[in-house]
């Protein structure tokens, strides 16, 4: 008798397991199915903008990311263009670039001749000079024979915030108090024009390259 009530006893006591078993099963096969999501969609990233106006008697904008070569975007007019002077007149002479950043992005500015001046004939680049002002009357670049090669010059940029060395993003300022940046290129006569006679009849060509950086 106590054998039989053991045996049903195991049994009832399997039974209830596997009951247990199976609603455990059931629960967390249950659980496993409720998900909850957020997204956060539409991220981004993009690029700001580098560019720059220079102008002459016309706007020349910029070209990105490729020196100007002898045509094309981003070579501009040129600032001094004087013929016949003599040894008694017509020297010096200037001529005005006024550069202005158009793009987003906070930059710094400079400025190089790429290759020394070319003459005609005779010494007439080693006997002229060159010399640089900004729109405060700020020697940038001091006076230096033609023939000399002039390297990477900093000029005051727009890499602070905020900027008062430039104008306003796409905003031209005019008059010598006017925000942006205004230079005057000067060309006069070296200590040896006057007395060279090797120079008359010749000309001296150069440019002048404005490079524009990301801050």
């Amino acid at each position: 008798m106590e054998k039989r009530m053991g045996r049903r006893s195991l049994k009832v006591a399997l039974v209830a397991f596997t009951a247990v078993a199976g609603t455990a099963l059931v629960g967390w096969g249950g659980l496993a199915a409720w998900n909850a999501y957020t997204e956060n969609a539409g991220n981004s990233v993009a690029a700001g903008t580098l560019t720059h106006n220079n102008y002459v008697s016309a706007n020349c904008a910029s070209n990105l990311g490729t020196v100007p070569v002898s045509s094309g975007p981003g070579w501009c007019s040129a600032f001094i263009t004087v013929t016949n002077v003599d040894p008694a007149a017509g020297l010096p002479v200037t001529g005005n670039v006024k550069i202005d950043n158009t793009g987003s992005l906070q930059s710094t500015f400079a400025m190089s001749m790429p290759a020394a001046a070319v003459g005609t004939g005779g010494t007439i680049c080693q006997d002229l000079t060159l010399s640089m002002t900004d729109k405060n009357g700020t020697n940038v670049y001091p006076a230096a024979a033609l023939s000399t090669q002039m390297g990477s010059t900093s000029l005051k940029n727009n890499a602070a915030t905020p900027s008062t060395t430039w104008s306003p993003n796409g905003v031209a300022g005019t008059g010598s108090g006017a925000t942006g940046n205004t230079f005057t290129f000067t060309v006069a006569a070296g200590g040896g024009f006057a007395n060279d006679f090797a120079d008359a009849g010749q000309s001296c060509s150069f440019n002048i390259l404005f490079t524009q950086t990301a801050a």
